[in-house]
């Protein structure tokens, strides 16, 4: 089995040339952890968990994860 692994990294709104390049590597990264939870023999749930929170713990992405700490 090849899997395969998406990420969406945002969308809600322009990306500034000056910040692309960050937002690219953030999205890699995501990817890469939901990749490798899978390689490990993880379940797709948690690939995806995983790659969720590489994103929310990014500070380029527009996570709102201050509501978390209420």
């Amino acid at each position: 089995m090849n899997p395969i692994v998406v990420v969406h990294g945002g969308g809600a709104g322009p990306i500034s040339k000056d910040r692309k390049e960050r937002v690219h590597q953030g999205i890699i990264r995501a990817a890469t952890v939901g990749y490798g939870i899978l390689r490990e023999g993880g379940s797709a749930v948690d690939a995806v968990e995983g790659a969720v929170v590489s994103l929310e713990d990014d500070p380029e992405f527009n996570a709102d994860t201050s509501l978390l700490s209420h």
